[in-house]
């Protein structure tokens, strides 16, 4: 199976002593992984040392199995993510901004820009300019930016947030459609616990920044009742035990 990402002791420390400790993961071709934890843990730094946004203290990334600065560079070519509160340049419209996009991405056709504003449901402001958008109206569009090449692994960091209902059953929508006619690889930081337990096949858990547990979905359902019951019982359990050093 394609190894889609993978981390080896992977460690990211701040002033503050906060940060990510040694953690080991991988993602194979089509996995659609929930990263679970408290507010402070370490998802978004995990996040951003895997994408190149940070750089990490210790350990080592790879995508598609490619590692070192070029050939991390090439795999990031075929990643997608949006990562805490996207930026734009407000005086574009969202058309023009998916189109800004489009230019580091040769074979995204027009088409594909319109069938996204449409799909998230912004088609009908499309020629409106970002700076009027609401919250929520941006995270659809920061969503449509992120999946629009149609890459092979997309990174979401808390991609519902500001979401009504409406756009949160789109944004289940598109990440099961990608997944299952692409076989694209997800990995999700998310507190909407109910949401990743619909979506993801593997879920994994970091507590002061260090993944404690994981495991496939249905394997963790067998033995709980849900995978919150599942989540708040690993922090009961590790509640006090994992200290920084």
């Amino acid at each position: 199976m394609e190894s889609v990402l993978k981390t080896v002791n992977l460690g990211k420390r701040y002033g503050n002593d906060r940060g990510i400790h040694e953690i080991d993961l991988e993602l194979h071709a089509g996995d659609v992984y929930g990263l679970l934890g408290p507010n402070g843990a370490g998802k978004t730094t995990f996040l951003k040392a895997v994408t190149g946004l940070i750089r990490y203290d210790q350990g080592s990334v790879s995508l598609f199995g490619e590692e070192g600065v070029v050939s991390f560079d090439k795999g990031l070519e075929q990643v997608g993510c949006m990562i805490e509160s996207a930026d734009f340049y407000e005086f574009l419209t969202a058309k023009q901004y998916l189109q800004s996009v489009a230019r580091f991405h040769p074979q995204v056709k027009a088409q594909r820009i319109d069938d996204l504003l449409e799909y998230v449901g912004l088609a009908y402001v499309r020629n409106d300019k970002i700076k009027g958008f609401s919250t929520g109206m941006k995270q659809k569009l920061a969503l449509a930016a992120a999946v629009l090449p149609e890459p092979r692994f997309v990174i979401l960091d808390e991609p519902t947030n500001g979401l009504d209902i409406e756009g949160i059953v789109m944004f289940r929508k598109l990440i099961q459609s990608m997944n299952e006619e692409k076989k694209t690889t997800f990995l999700i930081s998310s507190h909407m616990i109910h949401e990743l337990e619909q979506l993801c096949n593997r879920v994994g858990i970091v507590v002061q920044g260090r993944l404690i547990k994981e495991g496939y979905v249905t394997d963790l359902l067998a033995h709980n009742q849900s995978l919150e019951a599942f989540y708040i019982e690993q922090l009961h359990q590790h509640k006090g035990e994992v200290q920084y050093v």
